[in-house]
Parts: C-alpha cells; structure tokens; sequence
C-alpha cells in the first residue's frame, strides 16, 4: 500500500511528525488497517499556509503525492490545540482534489 500523510502548516509549530511516523511504523490508531499490509510511504507534507491556500507550489505537493501512486492520504489531525480542533479550509480543500484523482484520504494517524 503506498501512503502519503499531509498535514495543516500550522501543526508544524509542534508537532515534528514523530507520532504519525510511529503510528505507521508499528500499524496502530488510524494505520491498524494495514496491520497485514506492506506499506510504502510516499511522501510527508505540509500545506503552505491559511495565506497561501492552494497555491502552485502546494497544488504541485498534490501533483507530486498523485503522480507518484499514492493509494491512500492521510492526514494529521491537531487536537491539542483549541485553533486547530476544526480541519483546516486548506486541507480540506486538497484532500477533495486527492479524491477527484483517485487516492482515498483517511482523517488522522495516531
């Protein structure tokens, strides 16, 4: 299975992607599914920014993760901070045009 995880810019503040990559790795929380799965992670991104929305250098992150043959994209959810409890506009936005090309998108890894 070939997985891509993104995430919202501003989890970047503090979250260094140690516990989306553990959950992976050991196939637990969001990624039990694939317990007897090899996986293949494709790619770990970030989205640009609330400013930038989907600019061309996000919508090329997108282009790159779909071109590459990611399967299934799941993206990193931030609830430990009251700003970030709602998904943001931006990665809604790009899990959509994963779908539209194809990939499932699964909300959350650990």
């Amino acid at each position: 299975m070939r997985i891509a995880i993104i995430n919202c810019l501003k989890a970047n503040e503090v979250c260094s992607g140690a516990g989306c990559l553990k959950a992976l790795n050991s196939r637990t929380k969001h990624f039990e599914q694939y317990r007897d799965t090899d996986i293949e992670l494709t790619a770990f991104a970030r989205c640009n920014g609330c400013e930038a929305g989907i600019d061309d250098g996000f919508k090329e992150k997108l282009d790159r993760i779909i071109n590459v043959g990611t399967e299934v994209c799941h993206v990193g959810v931030c609830t430990f901070r009251k700003d970030l409890e709602k998904e943001c506009p931006v990665i809604t936005q790009a899990l959509a045009y994963l779908q539209e090309h194809g990939i499932r998108c699964v909300r959350g890894t650990h």
